[in-house]
């Protein structure tokens, strides 16, 4: 029957269409084809990587090839995706309905001719439907998944400076190590140039043995250090290349070294808080968080609203039966029905649920609102909190630096008069090794007093919200209207005030 046969044409069409669609392979974007480029050299990958990386370039390049990146890409396509999906709810749908039906009479009672009980019905409806009205709960819907997508940006934004961290964090710590290394390197070169002085000095019997097994013991000490200070510096070199994309056993030359200039961070701390407050991540997190919070409230209200539909169908019926049939003067006919007709409907419907489900969902809702906006309160405390205590070790720190260096070139020139006073059999054994310790601790303090001002600001910056790859300038917030301190003051002097 013909509408049989365009039942079945449908059937295959509608297979065909989801053939074509979901029997796509996912699309490669021209970043994940360059996720790895790669040459072989010698039987192993090598990275086109440039001769060497900065603190900058590791940076950059991790913020261009970590999985969480572009993992906070892709989440982003999704918010996207659902937009589409939420705006799509504003526009009508388009329904197709086809079914053929026979019946067929067993046994059948009553005046009914029995000719019209066996019947073949096909029937054809194209259908428009329009929501007009549903308490608003389309639009709140849509202007939530607008949020949601600012949402996921800001998740991206906290990812990056998480990640920016991260590569600070391991890349100083990298070349405060091999700072410690040429300080060990140094120190053990100095140990064995003491100890064949000392067995020298002992095979002439001007130094009893204990001397020797002194020197021994604190040659065997240093060494000890610097093999832990070659494998943190391995461990960390394996880290700094996990996060920037690289095999982890790929020798990568990490290029920089720790700063010894001015530290001129000459921001007042008041002007750090309301930056942290305006930049941060986790403050834009929470108040997008609020605003669907209340969306979500608005689509549960909307519940209670009557729902108005506007519906247009257009039929086509047909009925066969199996006998014709014969009029009151004796005329023969056929008894099929052929219809076709429209229909056009404006629909209300309101639900109302007994149990009370609508009333719980919208004191859901309340109570996530409620929760959010104190979740919002302790994260700005929180801010607050970090900003003070980083911009509090900063100025430590800053202050450490120049104790440590002055204790340096102390114990430098202490190294130099005790290996003289030795060498003349002025001074004793004791005395030379003693001030050796205090020269590799002085290296130890200063190195670690630098880091730990670098790491400071790495720190600070992160809690104030701001991207400074390089810590090498006073990078000012991005809100021009941000200014640092006009007190010709310096944090520094502060130091004082905090050590009383």
């Amino acid at each position: 029957m013909f509408f049989g046969r365009i039942l079945t044409g449908l059937v295959f069409f509608m297979f065909f269409i989801s053939a074509s669609v979901y029997g796509q392979p996912p699309e490669t974007t021209s970043e994940t084809a360059n996720d790895v480029q790669t040459d072989r050299v010698g039987g192993r990958e090598s990275a086109n990587a440039p001769m060497g990386y900065t603190l900058s370039a590791c940076i950059k390049r991790t913020l261009k090839e970590n999985p969480k990146i572009k993992a906070a890409e892709f989440e982003i396509k999704k918010a996207e995706s659902e937009i589409g999906i939420q705006r799509g709810h504003f526009f009508p749908t388009f329904s197709l309905q086809t079914y053929a039906e026979q019946i067929t009479s067993i046994n059948s009672k009553g005046p009914s001719d029995e000719d019209y009980l066996d019947q073949d019905i096909n029937v054809l409806n194209f259908r428009l439907s329009q929501t007009l009205f549903q308490g608003f709960t389309i639009f709140n819907s849509y202007q939530k998944s607008v949020l949601n997508k600012a949402l996921v940006k800001a998740r991206k934004k906290q990812v990056k400076m998480d990640l920016i961290l991260e590569v600070q964090t391991h890349f100083l710590k990298l070349l405060k190590t091999r700072e410690d290394m040429r300080s060990l390197k140094a120190a053990v070169h100095r140990l064995e140039v003491n100890r064949k002085a000392i067995k020298s000095f002992y095979e002439k019997q001007m130094t009893p043995y204990v001397a020797v097994l002194q020197s021994e013991v604190e040659l065997a000490d240093a060494r000890q250090l610097l093999s832990k200070a070659k494998n943190e510096v391995h461990t960390l070199n394996v880290m700094l290349n996990i996060l920037l994309g690289f095999p982890p056993d790929m020798p990568i030359k990490y290029v920089g070294h720790l700063s010894s200039g001015n530290y001129n961070f000459n921001m007042d701390l008041s002007v750090c808080t309301t930056c942290a407050h305006k930049n941060r991540p986790e403050m834009e997190i929470s108040d997008i968080s609020l605003e669907m919070g209340e969306k979500e409230l608005a689509i549960q209200s909307g519940q209670f609203s009557p729902r108005i539909t506007a519906n247009a169908d257009y039929y086509i019926r047909n009925t066969w039966y199996d006998n014709q049939r014969t009029n009151g003067i004796g005329q023969t006919y056929d008894p099929d029905q052929e219809n076709t007709y429209w229909t056009a409907m404006i629909q209300l419907q309101w639900d109302f649920n007994l149990g009370g489900r609508q009333f719980y969902q919208r004191g859901k809702a309340v109570h996530e609102i409620a929760k959010l906006r104190q979740n919002r309160k302790s994260t700005r405390d929180l801010i607050t909190a970090q900003v003070q205590m980083h911009y509090t070790n900063l100025l430590e720190t800053r202050g450490r630096i120049d104790f440590s260096q002055t204790a340096l070139e102390s114990a430098r020139e202490g190294y130099e008069r005790a290996q003289k006073r030795y060498q003349v059999q002025v001074g004793t054994i004791d005395e030379l090794l003693d001030i050796q310790a205090s020269l590799t601790r002085a290296e130890a303090n200063c190195n670690q007093a630098v880091s730990d001002y670098q790491l400071g600001l790495a720190n600070l910056y992160y809690a104030m919200g701001q991207q400074n790859f390089t810590l090498t300038e006073n990078q000012m917030p991005e809100d021009s209207t941000i200014t640092a301190n006009g007190n010709n003051g310096d944090p520094l002097n502060r130091i004082s005030d905090m050590k009383q």
